[in-house]
């Protein structure tokens, strides 16, 4: 290793770790930044909303907590 490199530990290190962090896996599904898990919604006036039907479409949801 150049001797510049070892100077500066901090800095090596920095590097390290984004190399680290940069080689690790996509987000799986339910993680923040994955996809969605799938799920079934049951409608109102009888049918089912399921969200793989709406793949690569914009999906936006509300949701109100009653209580």
């Amino acid at each position: 290793m150049p001797r510049s490199f070892l100077r500066y530990p901090t800095a090596a290190l920095a590097i390290l770790a984004l190399a680290a962090g940069l080689a690790t896996a996509a987000p799986g599904p339910g993680e923040v930044g994955g996809p969605a898990p799938d799920w079934t919604l049951d409608a109102y006036g009888g049918g089912t909303y399921t969200l793989s039907d709406y793949q690569n479409k914009v999906v936006m949801m509300f949701v109100v907590g009653y209580g």
